[in-house]
């Protein structure tokens, strides 16, 4: 499945999907806060990366379960870091 660009899936979720969705990505960022040193330099990329992997996730899952997604985008994340 092509990637699709943040505008493009944000028409692909149903108000409530779309709500899980950006609840994970909250609490995404909030937890990176919380346990990191940000550099503000790569704070745009980090959002970024943990937005399209959610986005990612959610596009083949079709119950979408906050935390797991959560939890995947922060995973994921420490396995990439941004340049």
């Amino acid at each position: 499945m092509p990637m699709l660009s943040l505008a493009e899936a944000a028409g692909v979720f149903d108000p409530v999907r779309l709500r899980r969705v950006c609840d994970a990505f909250d609490g995404a960022w909030v937890s990176l806060q919380k346990t990191e040193a940000i550099d503000p330099a790569k704070a745009l990329a980090i959002r970024e990366k943990l937005a399209k992997r959610i986005i990612e996730k959610a596009l083949g899952n079709s119950a979408l379960d906050v935390t797991e997604l959560r939890k995947d985008a922060l995973a994921y994340l420490r396995s990439n870091p941004p340049n």
